[in-house]
């Protein structure tokens, strides 16, 4: 069975940060999921899983939020490839077990 995903965005590596880059289309998705936006929120980062020594297509990240400028989020504490496709995003005090 084959499952069609469009991605979010995308991650770009910055040295020891990470900056997640989502689509104009999907803007509304970082408001929605960042609200009053505040430093140090903790999130979830679903993404294509690109590392080679693992059968696992997909990824989810833990990550902390640096900073918000538009639609491009600077986050820390996720480790992932350069060009990953970003297929969801939520905070983590929004998830519930």
């Amino acid at each position: 069975m084959n499952i069609s995903i469009n991605p979010i965005g995308v991650i770009k590596k910055s040295g020891k940060r990470v900056k997640i880059l989502i689509y104009s289309d999907f803007e509304n998705i970082i408001s929605n999921v960042t609200g009053d936006i505040q430093k140090g929120i903790e999130l979830l980062v679903v993404h294509r899983n690109s590392q080679k020594d693992t059968d696992h297509q997909v990824q989810v990240s833990k990550a902390t939020l640096v900073e918000r400028v538009g639609n491009l989020l600077t986050v820390s504490g996720i480790v992932s490839a350069d060009g990953d496709s970003v297929i969801d995003l939520r905070r983590m005090d929004d998830i519930s077990c």
